[in-house]
């Protein structure tokens, strides 16, 4: 596995992942789709959720990655890379999620539209359009029922201080046995004994921690990569 495609949420554009990708061994490929682009056809909310994986496959497609791949996503990003792992598993050598949110609610929808305003004027804040529309591409979407059902590699993990992403990463794992084992990072992870969901904590941190510790979330890949 040499290549990964990082998969943005509604809440910040694709560059966000530029610092964790130059963390990433150098030979590795790097794709960041722009789902943004994906939802600004004024075509209905159905439509956009499948324009988002038409356009992680036409990113993928332009740097002539033909091989699998290990996707990447956090937040709301984990909906479309959980369903873009679920059309073509033959193309996802591995997922990795960081503090997912599995569902979204058109009552949710409306305050996290809220939030993307609040924010507006971040580093590689997105704009409150292209927020919506992604987030109407994605209301009512069940990604929780499609992860159970998934057979690529996955792994979910979050930060101690997103409750949210907690409670996701752990409905995710639920309902199977488990065990214990220290990755090459040092924190303790679980994993489902049916070869199921991985899944870590990362402690002390918030739930933006890929953008703030880049360095420390491309070892968090690059230790998942190495198991595929």
């Amino acid at each position: 596995m040499n290549a990964v495609a990082f998969v943005h949420s509604h809440e910040r554009t694709p560059g966000v992942w530029r610092a964790v990708a130059d963390h990433l061994p150098p030979h590795w490929a790097v794709v960041a789709p722009d789902l943004f682009a994906a939802v600004r056809t004024g075509r209905d909310a159905a439509a956009g959720g499948k324009a988002m994986l038409a356009q992680i496959n036409r990113d993928l497609a332009m740097m002539g990655l033909t091989e699998p791949v290990l996707v990447v996503a956090e937040g709301t990003g984990a909906i479309a890379a959980i369903q873009y792992a679920a059309e073509y598993p033959g193309r996802v050598a591995g997922l990795f999620l960081s503090g997912p949110r599995l569902h979204v609610s058109r009552a949710e929808a409306v305050r996290l539209k809220v939030g993307v305003r609040i924010r507006r004027g971040q580093e590689c804040a997105a704009d409150a359009g292209d927020s919506g529309r992604y987030l109407d591409a994605i209301v009512g979407v069940d990604a929780a029922g499609v992860a159970s059902d998934l057979s690529v590699p996955r792994m979910a993990v979050a930060a101690a201080k997103d409750r949210g992403g907690m409670k996701a990463a752990t409905a995710l794992k639920n309902g199977v046995a488990q065990r214990n084992t220290v990755n090459a990072v040092g924190t303790v992870e679980g994993m489902a004994a049916d070869a199921g969901w991985e899944y870590g904590v990362v402690p002390e941190a918030s739930q933006d921690w890929y953008a703030y510790a880049p360095s420390a979330f491309a070892a968090w890949l690059t230790d998942f990569a190495g198991r595929l």
